[in-house]
């Protein structure tokens, strides 16, 4: 498969970072990377792909926009944060300009992405764009012996009103469950690594440490 690797306008990338972060005990959004914040990395990394980058702000958002607000991506504050992810997702594929034909949501924390992870998933859909592309992990020990799927996922613009229907804690989840047979599933297991408690920044800081010492 050729991955193309230009600026496609018509594709917008959400990135999900509204979050309180509470199990972690510290703000993930601002976890050091590459000596940036990680919210910065990840919104650095959707700008290469499109101009069409939304950040959806929610627990400490006037903080959180200081440190971005030299990259031209748009905010979008959602207010209703607490009640869970789906209210992130629907707040910013309603912000979406109207010509948009198709939404990828990443969340903030998934730090092993490259943007050769997120240009692969895009490619995807331009040779399929009717189907939902999804991140996907084969069953292992490490994964609780599940298979996943999750983001990075596109979803055509023919989902947009269902997305913003969505509600809870599980994200776009059901709607995956709703549309199995439209999922166009792309290997890729290190996007279901996150940061969620201080265990897994303890052991991100090792591995990044590692690969900054070969």
């Amino acid at each position: 498969m050729t991955i193309t690797t230009t600026v496609n306008d018509k594709i917008a990338i959400i990135v999900l970072a509204a979050g309180q972060s509470s199990r972690l005990g510290q703000m993930k959004q601002l976890i050091t990377v590459q000596e940036k914040s990680l919210l910065e990395v990840k919104l650095s990394q959707a700008l290469e792909l499109t101009n069409q980058v939304y950040c959806v702000l929610g627990f400490n958002a006037e903080q959180l926009q200081t440190h971005i607000d030299h990259l031209p991506v748009k905010i979008v504050i959602n207010k209703q944060w607490s009640a869970g992810m789906a209210t992130s997702i629907s707040a910013g594929v309603e912000a979406l300009s109207s010509d948009i034909k198709a939404v990828m949501i990443v969340l903030v924390d998934q730090w092993q992405l490259t943007v050769t992870d997120l240009f692969t998933i895009e490619s995807c859909w331009q040779n399929n764009p009717h189907a939902i592309v999804v991140a996907h992990a084969l069953a292992t020990n490490a994964l609780g012996g599940k298979e996943k799927v999750g983001p990075p996922v596109i979803f055509p613009q023919r989902y947009f009103s269902e997305l913003m229907q969505l509600s809870g804690e599980e994200g776009a989840k059901p709607l995956l469950k709703t549309h199995q047979k439209m999922l166009l599933k792309v290997k890729l297991a290190h996007a279901f690594i996150d940061v969620d408690t201080p265990e897994q920044l303890t052991e991100m800081n090792k591995i990044l440490s590692a690969n900054l010492n070969h």
